[in-house]
């Protein structure tokens, strides 16, 4: 990966020059009319190849269950490449998937791994050249299974007991699952996987934020410096996700050796899985009772999301 400092640029690294063909100096005025037409066929070669910028790559992706490293079939696998899906395919029973995409050297791409009970997680990848042969291995945690509490007004989610203190949780009004309750049976249930140390935030999806500039016009790929991380759904009585599109109150707990101790806000991000990256929306807060730090903001919608900065705020075009 490349430095802290580093900028990505809609899939590319900044500042990568072009490369320049040097032809070595004629002898004779006969092989000087053969060089001439060799370097002409060799620029337009090379110009052909520069133009048409990518050549297909075969890489072997491996899926495990991060519990306890068995293989996880039928996992979705995905790489994406300047905001766009490059290849998809599922894992088979042994969690392996050949994936095959047009790759072009020297650029990044994100090979992300998801399957339903999992928290989605994600790598980036680089090569300098078409490989002859590549791999990667991605871990996926298991979601955790929340208490959730219907009332007349609202929803609550969390984990563990009622009352307990410092626990992660969620609040959003009742009616923004209104469509999802039956009138007879409202049945809901409820994930809420959380994220406090830097092993734990390596289970969600890889920190790489997508930020635009001040017209908006172009992005940038940020290296992000996460602090914590949330993944929170719910699901109706067949197991349908239950989308959620009103303000949901989201608080988490930090733990007391976070970098966080003077800080009064973070930035928010919530992960895209059209493109596998980053998106900023918003800010949230840092609040401290006694020795105790939380992380709270309000999100738009359920999935996951990440209190993170970026690594610079020089977004170089």
């Amino acid at each position: 990966m490349p430095n802290s400092k580093a900028i990505w640029m809609n899939g590319h690294l900044s500042g990568i020059d072009d490369i320049a063909v040097r032809m070595p100096p004629p002898h004779t005025s006969r092989l000087l009319f053969l060089f001439l037409f060799l370097g002409n066929l060799w620029e337009g070669l090379a110009k052909s190849i520069s133009d048409q910028g990518a050549l297909e790559v075969l890489v072997r992706v491996q899926v495990f269950d991060n519990s306890d490293l068995s293989p996880l079939a039928e996992a979705a696998v995905d790489v994406y490449g300047n905001q766009s899906t490059l290849a998809s395919s599922k894992a088979g029973k042994d969690g392996v998937v050949m994936v095959t995409f047009l790759y072009r050297p020297g650029t990044w791409v994100i090979v992300t791994a998801t399957k339903q009970g999992f928290v989605t997680n994600s790598a980036p990848w680089h090569a300098s050249r078409i490989p002859l042969y590549a791999s990667v291995s991605l871990y996926l945690l298991p979601q955790r299974p929340a208490t959730l509490i219907l009332y007349d007004d609202i929803v609550q989610v969390l984990l563990g007991s009622p009352g307990v203190k410092n626990q992660p949780w969620i609040q959003l009004q009742r009616k923004a699952v209104a469509l999802a309750l039956n009138s007879t049976n409202p049945e809901l249930s409820a994930v809420l996987t959380s994220a406090q140390s830097q092993y734990e935030i390596g289970g969600f999806p890889y920190p790489l934020g997508l930020e635009s500039n001040a017209t908006g016009a172009n992005s940038s790929w940020v290296e992000l410096t996460a602090v914590a991380a949330v993944n929170a759904q719910l699901f109706s009585r067949n197991g349908t996700g239950v989308q959620v599109w009103d303000p949901v109150h989201i608080c988490i707990p930090l733990p007391l050796d976070t970098p966080l101790q003077t800080a009064t806000s973070v930035p928010v991000w919530r992960f895209d899985d059209k493109t596998g990256l980053w998106v900023r929306k918003g800010t949230g807060y840092i609040k401290k009772e006694g020795t105790q730090l939380t992380w709270s903001f309000v999100a738009n919608q359920l999935g996951y999301w990440l209190a993170a900065f970026p690594s610079t705020t020089d977004c170089s075009q």
